[in-house]
């Protein structure tokens, strides 16, 4: 039997290692981080007593997490056991952090925890080491989505989310800041002007009657016979060099879109033929009025 207060509530109770246990309650209780409660084992055969498991009568226990991880694997009871033995009597935000990796403020405060950190996103705060971690993991999930899917805009946000396994897309959109371009729900890496070389679309099957096809049905920008970006990178280079002071150069331009000669001059002149931009006697050039 668990009690706390005037309440109580018949408890199962795992041994996890030392003096740390798990508790899976037959009715819920408010508890918060801290709660002195007490453990009475009804009918407990006096210590020592031959036959029969050595269990005080009554003991008292600290709550250190009321909503703890579920433990999978072998040996994950002792190493939760471990764990659990460094924490300070009464835990805080960071120990809880530290083993739930992400929560909502809302939750830790319901949970009788204060002294969280700022959030990462909305309501969420993280353990600074699981977003770090979670922040490689997305570069890696949009490099080989990019790797896969070459003349696809992007990864999907919420395809994103599912394979990190978490609850809110607007913690991917605060991974993705600084390091990948999240817009109209996908991520794309930060360079969107790297068009792949001419040898990986013949790795893909990509002839240039197929190109063609994606290009009229608006799956890809063909700016060239060889040069193939995403759909809406014509768009996005326009607002780039928006930005630039009139007249820019070839240098200028390719700078600023992050790419190399071998995009940045078919796609100025693909520019040229859209009327976006103007090409100069100099070779500078202006963006037209829209």
């Amino acid at each position: 039997m668990l009690h706390i207060g005037t309440a109580r509530t018949t408890a199962r109770v795992r041994v996890l290692g030392g003096a740390a246990a798990r508790l899976a309650l037959d009715r819920p209780l408010p508890l918060h981080v801290g709660d002195r409660v007490l453990l009475r084992m009804p009918g407990a055969a006096p210590r020592g007593e031959a036959g029969r498991p050595s269990w005080p009568a009554v003991t008292g226990a600290t709550v250190l997490d009321v909503a703890p991880p579920p433990l999978r694997g072998r040996g994950a009871a002792a190493a939760a056991a471990r764990e659990l033995a460094s924490w300070p009597a009464v835990p805080g935000a960071a120990e809880l952090l530290r083993r739930h990796g992400l929560a909502r403020r809302a939750d830790l405060r319901a949970m009788g925890v204060t002294g969280f950190p700022p959030p990462v996103a909305g309501e969420w705060v993280a353990d600074p080491a699981h977003w770090a971690a979670l922040r490689g993991r997305l570069a890696t999930l949009a490099a080989a989505h990019a790797a896969g899917h070459p003349l696809a805009p992007g990864m999907p946000v919420d395809a994103a989310r599912a394979a990190l396994g978490l609850a809110d897309r607007r913690l991917v959109e605060a991974l993705a800041a600084g390091q990948l371009a999240s817009a109209g729900g996908v991520l794309h890496a930060a360079a969107p002007f790297l068009a792949p070389e001419a040898g990986r679309l013949t790795e893909l099957g990509l002839s240039a009657r197929e190109l063609a096809a994606a290009g009229r049905a608006g799956l890809l920008l063909r700016v060239s016979d060889q040069i193939v970006l995403a759909p809406g990178a014509d768009e996005q280079a326009a607002g780039i060099l928006a930005g630039l002071a009139a007249p820019f150069t070839t240098a200028q331009a390719r700078q600023a879109l992050g790419t190399t000669r071998r995009v940045a001059i078919p796609l100025l002149e693909y520019l040229d033929r859209a009327g976006v931009t103007e090409r100069l006697a100099d070779d500078r050039r202006l963006l037209r009025p829209r």
